[in-house]
């Protein structure tokens, strides 16, 4: 379960939206696709595309208004990986599980959609983030140092600014969750 996003353009072709079916690969933007599992927030995706998740979970949004968010994005998203799977917690370890931790999983599942949609956090963490902290987001996308599922985002934005440069309108952003 987790947050899916799809990038879609007028005259996408069949063999464009095929690309994006990536089976949840956290590190598939540059085909337009974006993956979020429901591991914990803050939801980077409930940042950058906000408006997607504002009404019937699409919208289109001007790539000027996503570069502008994309320092902040990127920050958030190493800060989302650092405390979910950080210190020996790896995505591949949440699958793990023990005897007697199966009800304790359920248990945990069983609001999953009402708990984690409405969660928030990602907008009080930004809000955090002085200028100095955004420009330090700013020269890791300048630089290229990121690691790939940060970089999944700026791919992501760099795709959807390409689209509406060729066809003069943005993208549209269709979130599923």
């Amino acid at each position: 379960m987790g947050i899916d996003i799809y990038a879609q353009w007028e005259g996408q072709t069949e063999e464009e939206k095929k690309v994006q079916y990536t089976g949840f690969d956290t590190t598939a933007g540059r085909v337009g696709y974006l993956r979020e599992a429901y591991h914990g927030g803050p939801y980077v995706t409930k940042f950058l595309l906000k408006e997607a998740f504002e009404g019937d979970g699409e919208a289109k949004i001007p790539a000027s208004v996503l570069k502008e968010r994309l320092p902040a994005t990127v920050l958030l998203a190493m800060f989302r990986n650092q405390k979910v799977y950080g210190k020996e917690k790896h995505p591949e370890d949440l699958g793990k599980i023990e005897d007697g931790a199966l009800t304790e999983l359920k248990k945990g599942l069983e609001n999953i959609f009402k708990n984690e949609i409405v969660d928030a956090t990602h907008e009080q963490i930004v809000r955090e983030f002085t200028p100095a902290t955004l420009q330090t987001g700013k020269d890791l996308i300048e630089g290229g140092m990121l690691p790939e599922y940060a970089k999944s985002f700026v791919d992501f934005v760099e795709l959807c600014e390409k689209k509406e440069k060729e066809l003069d309108e943005p993208c549209t952003i269709i979130a599923s969750y």
